[in-house]
């Protein structure tokens, strides 16, 4: 084996061309290194498999999409990233579970008790409730301007 090898690297020196890959094969032999180190972590956690199935999805969803189709796509998926990125932020993530959880448990629903105008009058002197209608009417006025014809 090591006598085919030594003819194979001196069959390939004797390329220049060759030579030059191998030039540059060794020059970054951490590089290559790393990648396989990084490939046997893969292996060993069994994402290769699945790698492997989303690179062949890929390929299948590109003889399929046209060009516009996959930009669309990839618009989508970017939006998707930044609203995702926005959702990751704990205090964010905290806020939308416990109105998620007042909501559900119908704590929302028992307090303030609004009984009539006064009452009413009365919960918008208090500094949270006016951020969240202001928050509110923002939010109705960006829905009515997204459901707008033109």
């Amino acid at each position: 084996m090591t006598n085919e090898l030594e003819l194979i690297l001196n069959d390939k020196l004797r390329d220049p061309s060759a030579k030059k890959d191998i030039d540059t094969l060794f020059n970054n032999l951490e590089n290559v290194t790393n990648l396989v180190q990084w490939i046997a972590e893969l292996q060993e956690k069994g994402m290769t498999d699945s790698l492997k199935g989303i690179v062949y999805a890929t390929a299948s969803l590109r003889s399929i999409l046209t060009d516009d189709m996959l930009n669309g796509v990839s618009t989508m998926l970017n939006s998707l990233l930044e609203v995702l990125a926005k959702l990751s932020d704990p205090a964010v993530m905290q806020e939308l579970l416990t109105v998620l959880d007042g909501i559900s448990s119908g704590k929302f629903a028992e307090e303030p008790k609004i009984h009539g105008t006064f009452s009413l009058l009365g919960e918008l002197k208090d500094p949270d409730v006016s951020r969240g209608l202001s928050v509110a009417i923002n939010l109705i006025k960006h829905l009515g301007k997204m459901g707008k014809t033109s």
